[in-house]
């Protein structure tokens, strides 16, 4: 991969690049939209990765390169946000300059070329490898590799949010940034608990299918979901869900609309969840992870109402159901990210992990059908 990227940089920067970087994508066992309300989650670091060779540049240009997708140049020496670039690589770029600089850090001019194995838009947060990745450039070409890896998490969620139009929550971020498997707890989001976890998945694999439509246009969709919980929240006099509870929210049931009410219900139901999860892995209960990742599924399904669009070809409910007929009904498969279309994470025996990769593979092509290895690193230089 390192002389691989280096020939892409020398051809397209006519030089050769300092450093190579890379970061794994995100997966997510469970905690599906409940971190933006101060919720519970797990997630893991995938394998599909975005791979850079990077060099300084000695002003405060961008020149960057991607392959696959048109170049661009961006100026920091301008930070604020521009509505130009709402939904773009350059926002989120800047974006991240900008956190950078407000909270002390250095940042500087760039020459990058890029590669990834990351599907875009498919739900392995490839807006989320993408800016961790530009974060940790930042950090070691710049500040000496000092920067705690929550700052440049908040770093991304902050240009996610604010310069690229994305109303998301930090988990995509942190399951990237931490490696292995990881337990967050976002009831205090300014100061998350974290933890490392170890899953013995002897005799299973994750399975990620891509049921070939893209989510990266419903950012309005997806921004609805976080937009109904905290309407929700308010009308039970609190900021957030996680502050409220079930119960408020059923005595409360005509003040609320039948999506607020519903979408509430999912999130503290997924919270649940996540603690019985967490339990289960405490005592090498894998069925029991299967029962709650497959009863997020029929939340997501019933009451988050995120498994599909009409209009757009690629449903996840449809590969849900591929993945359940396939495996016998012993798999665990539910969303994986935003929702609407993209992906769907199982977690397969494998027994009939070949009949179900195979299944997959039939409906959604090769390309779309990823057996899952966990990366235990973050953002990190390249070694081979």
């Amino acid at each position: 991969m390192i002389e691989q990227l280096k020939q892409g940089f020398i051809k397209t920067h006519n030089y050769e690049p300092t450093d190579y970087l890379d970061c794994g994508g995100r997966f997510e066992v469970l905690g599906n939209h409940t971190d933006h309300n101060h919720g519970m989650c797990i997630a893991g670091t995938c394998s599909l990765k975005i791979n850079a060779a990077v060099a300084k540049r000695n002003d405060l240009l961008v020149n960057f390169v991607s392959k696959g997708f048109a170049p661009f140049v961006i100026d920091l020496s301008d930070l604020e946000c521009k509505k130009e670039e709402k939904e773009t690589s350059q926002g989120l770029i800047r974006g991240i300059a900008r956190y950078l600089s407000d909270n002390g850090y250095l940042y500087g001019g760039l020459d990058v070329y890029m590669e990834s194995t990351v599907p875009s838009g498919a739900g392995v947060s490839s807006s989320a490898a993408f800016e961790l990745l530009i974060g940790q450039i930042f950090n070691v070409l710049f500040n000496q590799g000092k920067i705690e890896k929550i700052v440049l998490c908040k770093a991304g969620h902050y240009a996610e949010r604010n310069f690229f139009g994305k109303k998301c929550g930090l988990l995509d971020q942190i399951g990237v940034a931490y490696g292995g498997y990881t337990f967050i707890d976002f009831k205090d989001e300014a100061n998350p608990i974290i933890k490392s976890l170890k899953i013995d998945m002897t005799g299973y694999h994750f399975v990620v299918t891509n049921s070939g439509g893209s989510h990266a246009d419903l950012s309005d969709m997806y921004s609805s979901i976080p937009s109904d919980m905290l309407n929700a929240a308010k009308k039970i006099n609190h900021n957030f869900l996680r502050e409220g509870t079930i119960e408020e929210i059923k005595l409360n049931k005509n003040e609320l609309s039948e999506m607020e009410y519903n979408r509430a219900l999912h999130f503290y139901g997924e919270n649940i969840r996540v603690e019985k999860a967490m339990k289960a892995i405490e005592e090498g209960n894998i069925l029991e992870l299967i029962n709650n990742m497959n009863d997020s599924r029929e939340s997501s399904t019933n009451l988050l109402k995120n498994m599909y669009v009409e209009e757009i070809e690629g449903s996840p409910l449809e590969a849900c159901q591929l993945v359940m007929e396939a495996s016998d009904n012993k798999a665990a498969v539910k969303i994986n990210g935003g929702g609407f279309a993209g992906s769907v994470v199982s977690l397969i025996p494998d027994q009939v992990l070949d009949k179900v990769v195979n299944a997959a593979t039939n409906r959604y092509g090769a390309n779309n059908v990823h057996i899952i290895n966990i990366r235990n690193v973050g953002p990190d230089f390249i070694r081979e």
